[in-house]
């Protein structure tokens, strides 16, 4: 069961493969990869997520074989490296199906499309399965929904887990991700957090992944708005947070942990 509950919401470190992504600081060439995926791990990743294309707003997208050139040989050699379970970020099947191959565990699917495809691959590969709504749009677009936004990635969760079901794919293996900041106002992507209690309905573990995007710098810092929220999210059941911020998301979930006692207190747990 790749998306087994625990106690604490897991911390998913981005890396970045790409010269293009909007956080500088994530990004990595790829002889540098293997340092990166070691560092975050040492700061308390428990997953590793490796983009090798940027969906950032404005970036130019690029085919599946230049994104395979980026990520193939990185992958291989992270994987050599490290025991957390890697996600590979792509809208891809192509992609998704080399990456498996190569020593992934998780298909991070931003197609917002929750293609049968890559239940299949996750399915056949006993892989684990991210799917992000996106209301069809991207990152540059905001999306109208006249039932609400809450309701409209409620209806796509269902449509999801459905996808996963046909394919063989259990609830254990497929993580929800509502899409903040994609095809979503500030409007929107504040609701999702204050809400995301309300999808913790479909017995799946649920991500917040808004990690210093637009909504974040609200408050005038992406950071301190990237704790805020995610603070917001764990607390309304986010089994996992992905984020550029490895070790201050790290302490913040052994304090949220230490809050509802999951843990022993002591001078060194934080």
């Amino acid at each position: 069961m790749i998306f087994e509950a625990k106690k604490r919401a897991l911390v998913m470190a981005v890396i970045n493969l790409t010269p293009d992504s909007f956080y500088e600081n994530s990004r990595v060439t790829a002889d540098r990869a293997v340092e990166a995926a070691l560092k975050a791990v040492a700061n308390g990743a428990d997953i590793l997520d490796l983009g090798a294309q940027s969906t950032a707003p404005g970036s130019k997208e690029i085919t599946a074989r230049e994104e395979l050139a980026r990520l193939i040989t990185p992958l291989k050699e992270i994987r050599k490296a490290v025991n957390v379970p890697i996600s590979v970020d792509t809208f891809y099947p192509q992609v998704a199906g080399q990456a498996l191959e190569s020593g992934a565990d998780i298909i991070n699917d931003v197609s917002g499309r929750a293609d049968p495809e890559m239940a299949r691959l996750a399915a056949k590969h006993n892989a684990g399965w991210v799917v992000m709504h996106t209301g069809k749009l991207n990152s540059s677009q905001e999306g109208k929904y006249e039932s609400g936004v809450i309701n409209d990635i409620n209806l796509f969760f269902e449509k999801a887990i459905a996808t996963a079901e046909a394919a063989g794919l259990s609830k254990e293996s497929l993580c929800l991700d509502p899409g903040i900041g994609f095809g979503k106002s500030r409007e929107d992507d504040l609701e999702i957090v204050s809400r995301f209690a309300e999808f913790q309905k479909h017995g799946c573990v649920t991500m917040g992944a808004l990690s210093r995007k637009r909504v974040t710098r609200l408050c005038g810092d992406a950071l301190t708005g990237t704790i805020a929220l995610n603070t917001v999210c764990i607390l309304g059941g986010a089994g996992i947070i992905r984020v550029h911020d490895v070790e201050q998301a790290a302490a913040q979930v052994k304090m949220l942990s230490a809050l509802k006692g999951e843990h022993a207190l002591g001078q060194n747990n934080c």
